[in-house]
């Protein structure tokens, strides 16, 4: 196995069943604790409010999971006819439904589309048929042996995760799709006392008021639908978690040991499994990671945790006018409680002219953090750096990489953000890790992220093989040369050293540069001349 720590899936034994967010974070900064007594306002009410917010999120993919406009339809009826057969209640024979036994749209239409049947009033099943979006085509959608299998009831089976405020002992729901209240909490207390307070609050009053919502940024609230598992009453979504409780109090997440779950490399292999790769990812254990290094300080959270770009958020909209009060304390490292999260990333209400919601465009996103900052001493974790060839030691010139010159080249979600296959289509794997050569040669249908680009190699084994030759050779001339160094040593000997190490990459990222690196280290220690001897 190589020693990339980019390659290697860090931690990977961590995720079991039932692993609990307890070692990642703590009380949420707003927390509702589980409270089922609460009362959803609904997403109009919020309107009231928040207005622009609302607008903006009305178009958003949360909202779309389920519609009741025709129009949302996407399939095509004059086709698939023998997949659409169903025998419906009351009839005798089987026949292919059509839009006109369509009640509710499930789906944003990315991928797939589902269509909802309305059995008896406000009682509706999955029809046993879905929209391939991408292929353009029908396909059977076999949750059971039988349409009449509760598989293909839609409350108890899949309305928690398409709706707001589901109800399941009345089988009501406040909202169609995901709406406020979902990632916020119920939030009738909240708009009460909003109402209460008047027209000219005060900063204790807006204080009671923000209080009384969950802000949403708990990773665990996006982890109650983008994820697989089972609740303790055995329904594939957590029964009774509400935002600010503990996700793993209600649900059990499918662990590695569950093998048809996932590929060997640690990637899911279905659907819907994002929360459960970023458990096992190094951005999961950011924030505690930090904390117990020596070196931890307030600055570090910067980058180490999803707190600092909340509270970020916050003030620059207190700076713009958008917040009527100042926002909260900055975080410190007593205060901080998650580490790189899903908020740290992703929009939640919209941002369509990015892909995924992303906060950023995707290669300045990442190198926001992934690269050398002033913050610490020295040089610290300088893959930016590396990857584009940026000099930092005066004594080696900038020597940009072949990766980064390449025309439409490779950038860091071509390899961290690999697509895998999962059921009947493919997915964005959030283990943000590389697909290894190796791994291709037992789990046949993954497309490794080296060969794509790589066709000169022949096989994986071979690729596999380049890889782990540069990393094994960066690596052993990284240990000899600090061996080497002395009180006397110049101090940019480390830093270099550093600057290869800290990439770690160990010479993928750019090898020329980190060659180049390395061979003014062994000149200036004279290992050349000790190699040779």
């Amino acid at each position: 196995m190589t020693r990339f720590r980019f390659f290697i899936l860090t931690g990977i034994v961590m995720l079991v069943a039932g692993f609990s967010l307890l070692a990642l974070s703590s009380v949420p900064l707003q927390a509702q604790d589980d409270a089922p007594d609460r009362d959803y306002a609904g997403a109009d009410e919020c309107a009231d409010c928040h207005r622009d917010m609302v607008r903006r999120h009305s178009s958003s993919s949360h909202v779309l999971t389920l519609q009741d406009d025709e129009d949302a339809i996407l399939a095509d009826f004059d086709q698939g006819e023998a997949q659409r057969l169903v025998t419906f209640p009351g009839d005798d024979e089987a026949r292919a439904f059509t839009a006109d036994d369509v009640e509710y749209v499930v789906g944003t239409g990315r991928y797939v589309q589902r269509y909802l049947y309305e059995v008896d009033r406000n009682d509706y099943r999955v029809l046993p048929a879905e929209w391939d979006v991408i292929a353009g085509e029908w396909r059977p959608l076999d949750l059971a042996d039988s349409w009449e299998d509760p598989a293909y009831d839609w409350e108890q089976s899949c309305a928690y995760c398409h709706t707001t405020g589901l109800d399941l002992e009345r089988e009501r729901w406040q909202d169609d799709g995901v709406q406020c209240e979902t990632c916020h909490g119920p939030g009738e207390a909240h708009a009460d006392l909003a109402g209460d307070v008047g027209r000219r609050p005060s900063e204790e009053d807006l204080a009671e008021v923000r209080a009384a919502i969950n802000p949403g940024i708990d990773p665990q609230v996006c982890g109650q639908c983008h994820s697989q598992g089972v609740s303790a009453d055995g329904r594939p979504y957590p029964t009774g978690y509400y935002p600010g409780g503990e996700l793993s109090e209600h649900f059990t997440l499918v662990g590695l040991e569950q093998t048809d779950h996932w590929w060997s490399t640690g990637h899911a292999s279905t659907k819907y499994m994002q929360y459960n790769e970023w458990v096992i990812s190094d951005h999961a254990r950011s924030l505690v990671n930090m904390l117990d290094s020596e070196g931890a300080d307030d600055s570090c959270l910067t980058c180490h945790s999803t707190d600092s770009a909340y509270f970020a958020q916050l003030a620059a909209e207190f700076e713009a006018g958008d917040r009527e009060s100042a926002p909260p304390t900055a975080p410190t490292t007593e205060t901080a409680q998650y580490g790189i999260t899903c908020f740290s990333c992703h929009n939640p209400h919209s941002r369509d002219d990015l892909p995924a919601n992303l906060v950023q465009e995707p290669y300045a996103l990442c190198v926001s953090c992934h690269s050398n900052t002033a913050v610490e001493e020295g040089i610290h974790h300088p893959v930016q750096e590396m990857w584009e060839g940026q000099s930092l030691i005066d004594q080696v010139p900038a020597e940009p990489g072949v990766h980064y010159l390449a025309e439409d080249g490779p950038t860091c979600v071509t390899c961290h953000a690999a697509t895998v296959p999962v059921d009947a289509g493919q997915r964005v794997s959030h283990a943000l890790a590389p697909i290894l050569p190796s791994a291709t040669v037992t789990d046949t249908l993954l497309e490794d992220s080296c060969s794509g680009c790589h066709e000169e190699v022949t096989s994986p084994q071979l690729m596999q093989a380049l890889i782990d030759d540069i990393q094994m050779n960066t690596q052993q001339r990284i240990d000899t040369a600090r061996a080497a160094v002395t009180d006397t040593t110049p101090e940019w000997v480390s830093l270099a050293l550093d600057f290869v190490e800290g990439d770690g990459s160990l010479g993928i990222h750019n090898y020329a540069y980190s060659d180049a690196l390395l061979d003014a280290v062994y000149t200036q220690l004279n290992l050349f001349v000790t190699a040779g001897q």
